[in-house]
């Protein structure tokens, strides 16, 4: 009987891990699971520089193309299987505000076919071959996605794929404060 246990406590420990790494991959597959930020050093900094190589030359627009209005900047990568999920939440955004893609260690027809496959929300898409935009903006992975007020700073980092909760609860809420409401100012 002893010995049976020792045989089945690597199984449950073992079933045990397949339940909890489902349970993760389902929060967030479903955008239901509220996972910790981490925090950036960047928050309240000017962005740092996007790469030097665009994906074309179509796609080449600078972020001072967009000054004066806020910009978002999503790091993804063709590789990255949330980079995939978060597509539909971003052409919603693209309606909303410009969206920057960096694509982060991927190659350029990799990240061409990526786009044809599954859309294009990007107004420009910038190529990190080598991982160095990444590092200067401190991403821990892909997808990351900053928002950029008018002036070129940076007020917004979630780390993660971008669902329609993320717009609702996160996004939304930093635009309405990049952007109030006008007041009637005229006298009655």
């Amino acid at each position: 009987m002893g010995m049976r246990v020792i045989y089945l406590v690597p199984a449950g420990v073992f079933l045990l891990f397949l339940v909890l790494a489902a349970w993760g991959l389902y929060g967030i597959k479903s955008g239901t699971r509220q996972t910790q930020q981490l925090p950036s050093v960047l928050i309240g900094q000017v962005a740092p520089d996007l790469p030097k190589q665009p994906l074309t030359p179509l796609l080449a627009r600078q972020m001072a193309e967009f000054r004066g209005q806020p910009v978002l900047v999503n790091f993804m990568a063709s590789w990255c299987i949330p980079c995939r999920a978060e597509i539909p939440a971003l052409d919603i955004l693209k309606n909303i505000v410009p969206i920057i893609a960096v694509a982060y260690k991927d190659s350029p027809k990799d990240t061409a076919d990526f786009l044809e496959t599954y859309g294009n929300p990007y107004r420009a898409v910038w190529m990190d071959n080598d991982g160095r935009a990444g590092i200067a903006w401190g991403i821990y992975g892909v997808p990351e996605t900053y928002l950029i007020d008018g002036e070129g700073r940076v007020v917004l980092r979630h780390a993660g794929p971008v669902y329609k909760s993320v717009i609702t609860d996160v996004i939304m809420p930093a635009l309405a404060k990049l952007n109030p409401p006008q007041k009637n100012l005229q006298k009655p």
